[in-house]
């Protein structure tokens, strides 16, 4: 398909339904599936592209796999049950690329990934908020970051804890901390056994 120029445009807008919409951003050209509409947006550095897709999520494994430079560190978040699947790699302390896809109503934020592509250098913070789709900006907000598949920061979990939600479980039903690749949830349940020692008996 024929990449546009600009912004992406809602799917009614082709007259086409897709139900995953996304975003790509890499140092060099990438190649997409046959079925994907695409269109390619000037940034700096690199190729930015919005995408819009039928395929399943495994297909966007396989298209990773392709687009990013060999030897990159990467990370990487995928939920299967929402077909949603975010990658990135770094190179030398920058961002190389990335790839967010996912259920067309829940799109991530553009802007934020594409501010961290054109920097020389992300900090640690932000690299630990990015598959989130969150730029880092309002970390001293939600304080150290304890779920970073989901960008779920300290303060909130106390915060949900204060309004009366009382176990980790209750948690993942509440923030989704803890409900994705599960490396959080000791730090959940030292969180819950402080919060209810400090509490008044």
């Amino acid at each position: 398909m024929t990449p546009g120029a600009g912004i992406l445009l809602p799917a009614a807008a082709w007259g086409v339904e897709f139900t995953s919409r996304g975003f790509a951003l890499s140092s060099r050209p990438i190649v997409f599936p046959q079925d994907t509409l695409w269109t390619r947006v000037t940034i700096a550095g690199g190729f930015g592209y919005f995408i819009a897709s039928n395929d399943r999520l495994l297909v966007w494994r396989e298209v990773a796999e392709r687009m990013f430079t060999a030897g990159a560190e990467r990370a990487e978040y995928a939920e299967e049950a929402r077909g949603a699947y975010r990658v990135a790699t770094f190179i030398d302390g920058r961002l190389d690329g990335a790839l967010f896809i996912g259920p067309a109503e829940a799109a991530p934020s553009w802007d934020a990934l594409r501010a961290l592509f054109e920097s020389e250098k992300i900090e640690d913070h932000q690299r630990r908020l990015l598959l989130s789709g969150k730029s880092g900006e309002g970390l001293a907000a939600t304080g150290p970051i304890v779920c970073a598949c989901f960008g779920v920061g300290l303060a909130a979990i106390r915060a949900a804890l204060t309004s009366g939600v009382g176990s980790v479980e209750e948690i993942g039903k509440t923030l989704r901390a803890g409900t994705n690749c599960g490396s959080c949830l000791p730090e959940l349940k030292r969180i819950v056994a402080d919060e209810r020692t400090a509490q008044p008996v």
